[in-house]
């Protein structure tokens, strides 16, 4: 069974999981002087015939079905992602009930997600692996994204308060198949993708994803705008045999006109015409790049065991000289007019990232007194290496304008880079967790993960005495359990507790006296339940859970050790439902519902702090939904939409302050028609009834979300 599992993971596709992607495939081979057992692997590529279901899912480290992972798991899929023509990891993310956006402030770029209300910007991994870099991702190589929610240091390390999200890449296949895509629309949108992969012998395949996309960004003077490029190569060798080998290599680069939104106005996003009109200038740039080689070797035992080793190598810069408007002193939204001054000052952003990866697990069943067990052992080791420039002589003000007509020509500026501060970072994680079917229907999972994260911290580009180095070691265990009642293969019932802990350097900065703080740590409790309906062709989960950050960093000081006190506590509540799959031959469904009630239970001494108790702490709406359906009419036809919802919201780390964003709903649709077995047409509308809304939030700005697009995409499958 781990054999079947590792391989289908692996080559081709689980052999009964929906949305299986290979074609039919035996293969028995030599391992340790004997033959494996023939493995065989059905499915296929055509994408009409996926759901929008998970299938085998990685997100626990384990290839699994997703009801043998006792925690609330939500699959964005290739399928999904392709039907809604999304193009960015973000606008994937918002199919998932439970997550925010915050824009990308407090000294960082690129995603800055939030999970339960808990930020999730250190907690982004691609393919297992951490990728916590500062860069805004695409997802023209993903297959799918998995969201593993709950406290998951025992799995993955140190973050994990609110949960994980896990990118896992194409891979190359036995076949000989490729797939363009060719979409233009409106504001200038051109993205052209093209995915190829060729099988070269019996056991090695190739496969290439390139992508160029160009767009306008919102405002009807048309500044901002996005640049992007991506080519991502992938060889394996040895595909299902005993040893197989993979290279990988990533590359994205996006050089943008930056939209930083808009300050906030009376305790609300700033009106009209804010959200029409940008308001930065030509000179503005975001110009990021990315660089990610994977080395992995998979060796199979005769027995079904397997060991799995990747070492990633990845280099990633970003320079950003971005525009913050604000309207003039004494604006209300009583004398806001065309002529009202908009006052604009640089938000400028520099630096580079290095990270080396090295991870191994070995995954094997073995017979215990008489009872099956699935055994998980690992191990990682990281050098995260992280530089942060200013660019001192940059001048800080920005010419202003006028809020109807809106001059955007560009200024110069002196963009010396000075470095500010270098952050060293290594870590070394043991972990075992073991799957025991303690009784017949029953399973319990343990774990246990051992961490040891050092950090060293350089601030050169600081006055005295703010220049001095700092440093911290932590060592720290993480926990997981779980039981799972399955009395039939549709049903699964379970309830799981699960710790976390993040370290003052979690992302790569200390001050004096976080240096001296031990780590935050959180646990998440939580019962749920995931059916398999129709046949099997339909996933239906709900879950109930509770996160607690119960020793949180506060404002208050340890004057004794120079250390911020642990003493800080906040909650969230999660309820959550969720569908996936083909309720139909014809009509496939992805919809999600989840009530969230998040508090701050305890803060610091003064009286700011004691403001915040009993406070939602930000990013933290109390509802959220979201649909995307679609029906096939005949052979040709198939036509779909779907909503987004999210209640009123506010933005973090302003917990006391009015700022609030109001709720929102949001449509799209979609028609498609089949020309022939090879090509369809594909038309989607994003906001079809141009409803303004704000979806990035900062405790000084509001970002709106897309405006109406639209956006034709040819399809060709050779």
């Amino acid at each position: 069974m781990m054999l079947a599992a590792s391989v289908s993971g692996w080559a081709q596709g689980s052999a009964s999981a929906p949305g299986a992607d290979s074609p039919n495939v035996t293969a028995t081979t030599p391992a340790e002087g004997k033959a494996l057992a023939p493995v065989t692997v059905t499915g296929t590529r055509d994408r009409a015939a996926q759901t929008y279901q998970s299938g085998i899912t990685s997100a626990g480290k384990m290839p699994v079905p997703a009801k043998d992972i006792p925690q609330s798991l939500t699959v964005v899929n290739e399928k999904l992602i392709h039907d809604q023509g999304k193009d960015s990891f973000k606008s994937a993310l918002e199919n998932v009930v439970g997550i925010t956006f915050e824009a990308g402030e407090g000294g960082r770029v690129g995603d800055n997600i939030r999970l339960r209300g808990f930020s999730a910007a250190g907690d982004i991994y691609l393919d297992g692996m951490r990728d916590m870099a500062q860069y805004n991702r695409d997802v023209f190589n993903t297959d799918r994204v998995e969201v593993l929610r709950g406290a998951a240091s025992m799995l993955f390390g140190r973050g994990s308060t609110g949960g994980i999200v896990n990118q896992v890449s194409k891979q190359p296949r036995l076949m000989t198949e490729h797939e363009v895509n060719a979409t233009i629309g409106s504001n200038n949108y051109q993205r052209y993708q093209g995915d190829f992969n060729f099988k070269l012998a019996d056991d090695a395949a190739l496969r290439i994803n390139a992508m160029t996309t160009d767009g306008d960004g919102r405002g009807d003077n048309a500044g901002a705008s996005t640049h992007r490029r991506g080519l991502a190569l992938d060889y394996r060798l040895g595909i299902g045999t005993a040893n197989e080998f993979q290279v990988s290599y990533y590359h994205l680069h996006y050089n943008d006109k930056p939209d930083w939104g808009f300050a906030w106005l009376n305790g609300r996003p700033a009106p009209s015409p804010t959200h029409r009109y940008w308001y930065g200038l030509e000179s503005d740039f975001q110009n990021d790049k990315a660089d990610v080689l994977t080395l992995s070797h998979t060796h199979r035992w005769a027995d079904g065991s397997s060991l799995k080793t990747s070492v990633r190598d990845g280099h990633y810069s970003r320079a950003m000289w971005a525009t913050q408007s604000s309207f003039a002193a004494g604006t209300t939204a009583a004398n806001l007019n065309d002529n009202t001054v908009v006052n604009r000052r640089s938000n400028a952003k520099s630096g580079q990232e290095h990270h080396t990866f090295v991870q191994t697990d070995y995954l094997t069943s073995t017979q215990w007194f008489g009872r099956k067990n699935s055994l998980l052992v690992g191990a990682e080791y990281a050098a995260e290496n992280a530089s942060r420039s200013t660019y001192a002589a940059l001048v800080g003000t920005k010419p202003s304008t006028t809020a109807g007509n809106p001059g955007s020509t560009g200024i110069s500026g002196n963009l010396t880079e000075r470095l500010a501060t270098e952050f060293k970072a290594t870590t070394l994680g043991l972990y075992v967790q073991d799957t025991i079917e303690v009784a017949p229907y029953w399973k319990l999972v343990g774990g246990l993960r051992l961490d040891n994260f050092k950090g060293d911290y350089q601030r050169p580009g600081n006055p005295a005495p703010n220049n001095t180095a700092l440093s911290r070691s932590d060592t720290l265990l993480s926990k997981r359990l779980g039981l799972m009642y399955q009395p039939t293969d549709e049903v699964s019932y379970y309830a799981s507790y699960g710790t976390s802990f993040n370290t003052s350097g979690d992302l790569y900065q200390f001050d004096p006296t976080s240096a001296n703080t031990a780590p935050e740590s959180s646990r998440n409790m939580e019962i749920g339940a995931k059916w398999e309906l129709y046949g099997g062709d339909l996933s239906f989960r709900t879950a109930l859970a509770r996160t607690e950050k119960y020793n949180e960093r506060n404002t208050d000081i340890d004057t004794a050790n120079n250390a911020y006190l642990l003493s800080g506590k906040r909650h969230a509540n999660a309820l959550e439902f969720e569908i996936a799959g083909r309720i139909t031959p014809q009509w496939d469904v992805f919809a999600g519902l989840g009530f969230l009630k998040a508090v701050i239970d305890q803060s610091g001494s003064s009286a700011a702090g004691q403001l915040e108790v009993g406070q939602n702490p930000g990013l933290s709406p109390t509802r959220q939904a979201n649909l995307f359906t679609t029906y096939r009419i005949g052979t040709q036809w198939r036509i779909g939409g779907g909503l987004t919802a999210v209640s009123q919201n506010k933005p973090a780390n302003s917990v006391t302050s009015l700022n609030r964003a109001p709720g929102y709903v949001k449509a799209d649709a979609l028609v498609e028609y089949k020309i022939n077995e090879g090509n369809t047409v594909k038309l989607n509308v994003d906001n079809l009834f141009d409803k303004v809304y704000y979806n990035t939030l900062y405790r000084g700005f509001a970002a709106p979300g897309d405006a109406r697009s639209v956006r034709l995409t040819l399809t060709s499958r050779f």
